[in-house]
């Protein structure tokens, strides 16, 4: 990419971020059980699958850094989809996503509980299943991101993070905050885009822009995709539980 194609209209200087979710895993082992620790999930045969399909979408985009949360799943994805690249993936416990408190998470009988658990995020003092404060996420991803940001030495970040923390990145860039939190979904593997435009002198961000979201290269239009990302899990869940 050249530098103008770098440079807004005005001579801000631009510089991109293409934010990515995780490819697809399970939090249901095969006894039918929710697993232990959903933080050490792997990519399942169709999230490798997920990731290896986007990066060859993505093979001519130039990245110049790359950023992924410390937890497994976003490490794989993130070397799936910039394999060949040798570009090294900084791993960043700051993007790691929400956390629920694990006795509250397998008390609740009611899976609507589960494929809505994003609903109260906007309200003050809300907890994602008794566990993580939104409130407290948000500033934490907002602060990672712009330590992030404060490196000029980057014009195309690559960053792979959670559903939940992809949320609070394009909350971050359309300055709404929670306020839009419940109104995002995150496909497995998805990729949005996001622009923002410096002053060339004193680096002030003077625009953001959500150029792409929750765009998915092995389905498009979500011909195939009308279950929301939690609703996906809490049917795996109520599947699980039925008998044979």
């Amino acid at each position: 990419m050249t530098d103008f194609l770098r440079t807004a209209f005005d001579g801000s200087r631009r510089r991109r971020i293409y934010l990515f979710r995780h490819g697809d895993v399970s939090y249901v082992d095969e006894q039918g059980n929710r697993v232990a620790d959903p933080a050490n999930v792997q990519l399942t045969e169709w999230g490798r699958e997920q990731a290896t399909r986007t990066g060859e979408a993505l093979a001519n985009i130039p990245f110049d850094r790359a950023v992924a949360s410390s937890f497994p799943r976003s490490q794989e994805t993130a070397s799936l989809i910039l394999q060949g690249r040798g570009l090294d993936i900084e791993p960043h416990d700051r993007f790691v996503e929400f956390q629920g408190d694990p006795e509250f998470r397998n008390a609740i009988t009611d899976l609507n509980d589960i494929a809505y658990s994003f609903r109260e995020a906007h309200v003050p003092g809300a907890r994602y299943n008794g566990g993580d404060s939104f409130e407290d996420v948000n500033a934490r991803v907002v602060n990672a991101l712009e330590d992030v940001i404060a490196d000029p030495a980057w014009d195309t970040l690559a960053l792979v993070a959670h559903g939940g923390i992809n949320r609070l990145v394009i909350g971050w860039a359309l300055d709404t905050g929670l306020s839009t939190f419940c109104a995002l979904d995150q496909n497995t593997c998805c990729v949005n885009v996001i622009d923002f435009d410096e002053h060339p002198e004193t680096r002030e961000i003077t625009r953001k822009t959500l150029r792409a979201v929750n765009v998915t290269v092995y389905d498009v239009v979500k011909e195939g995709n009308h279950l929301l990302s939690l609703e996906q899990i809490a049917t795996r869940l109520r599947a699980k539980a039925l008998p044979d």
